[in-house]
């Protein structure tokens, strides 16, 4: 009599054969069970949205921004692909309620609110509201100074809108520092606009009026005279030195900042406040970093109710130091009385998170 054990080897040796036979048919297919699919990951569908935002698939970029925020309403990052997504497809108001909302919300890191700012001077941007992009670009420095992409569209529009063009290299030698290095855009900044730039800045010297004919040694001679008198309170004297002293060396800071000075302080008629802004300009130009000289010449401009020209004096020095809380005072107050309430309010926004 053969063993239990053995009993079951042979049926499950039979069951082993019939399984593995060429006859399938007589295994039951399985119709009954669904296949396994696995649900995309939050952070996939981030990726598949950012790179539809680079071949500008607005329709893919928003599928997939979609997708996250349904994943995730709360989440920044899928707010901030949302907001890319309706840009591309110059969905201008949805971009600018996207990019709000995570440059808006002070729980957030500030790198990210950063970018959130970059968004909305984006949009600004592309509406042509120029002004209100610089400021909105300046603002997200302020959260994070390493951010290349706001560095590298204020080199555009300080360079392209302003003119600006010291200010501009500036912010395109940070975007150089920031960015990587085997971007494209990287190198067209490092080997096309900042070359260029720089020659732009070496020809508006080399053009200046007197520029050819100028004499250091002889305005040196005079600047020492003027500064004589000065100290011995013969002022009316001494300006008219640094006169001579600018007419030598168009280019002489001292000069320049000297005859500025004294006129400003002398001067009576408008001809004279002309001509002591005009100095002050030359002064700038050879000193654009110093912030002193742009708030005498915009509180000059200011007190004669030149509104404009306080403004366009301070909109430069704000391009050279966006930190300095006495400049936004001035620029504020003079776009008020030039009548231009709406960008003070935006500037006003942006002194106001610089803090007292």
């Amino acid at each position: 009599m053969k063993s239990t054990f053995h009993v079951c080897l042979a049926a499950f040796v039979a069951v082993c054969a019939a399984g593995c036979g060429d006859d399938s048919a007589s295994v039951p297919a399985k119709t009954d069970v669904p296949p396994v699919v696995e649900e995309e990951s939050f952070d996939s569908i981030v990726q598949r949205g950012v790179a539809a935002v680079a071949q500008k698939d607005s329709a893919s970029a928003a599928s997939a921004a979609e997708a996250a925020l349904e994943r995730d309403p709360d989440s920044a990052e899928a707010r901030l692909l949302a907001g890319q997504a309706a840009f591309i497809a110059e969905d201008y108001d949805r971009a600018s309620s996207e990019f709000g909302a995570v440059a808006k919300e002070k729980s957030l890191p500030k790198d990210v609110r950063a970018k959130g700012f970059v968004g909305l001077g984006l949009v600004e941007y592309a509406r042509h509201n120029v002004d209100v992009a610089r400021i909105l670009f300046l603002r997200a420095q302020l959260h994070d100074p390493r951010n290349a992409s706001a560095s590298y569209h204020l080199g555009l529009i300080y360079r392209d809108t302003y003119h600006f063009y010291e200010a501009a290299l500036l912010q395109f030698q940070m975007f150089a520092k920031l960015s990587s290095p085997t971007e494209p855009r990287t190198q067209t900044v490092g080997r096309k606009i900042i070359p260029e730039l720089r020659d732009q800045i070496n020809r508006i010297s080399v053009e200046r009026p007197g520029a050819s004919a100028r004499n250091p040694g002889h305005a040196a001679k005079l600047i020492e005279e003027a500064q004589a008198l000065e100290g011995k309170s013969r002022l009316t004297m001494a300006k008219n030195k640094y006169a001579e002293a600018m007419s030598a060396d168009p280019f002489s800071y001292p000069a320049s900042l000297g005859y500025a000075k004294l006129l400003k302080r002398l001067g009576k008629t408008a001809g004279d406040v002309d001509k002591a802004l005009s100095a002050y300009r030359a002064a700038i130009d050879q000193r654009p970093e110093v912030q002193k000289n742009y708030l005498e010449a915009a509180q000059l401009a200011y007190v004669n109710k030149r509104w404009a020209t306080a403004v366009q004096i301070m909109d430069r020095a704000v391009a050279h130091d966006a930190r300095n809380r006495d400049s936004f005072d001035v620029l504020i107050g003079a776009l008020i009385k030039a009548g231009n309430g709406k960008l003070a309010k935006s500037w006003s926004d942006y002194r106001a998170e610089l803090g007292r």
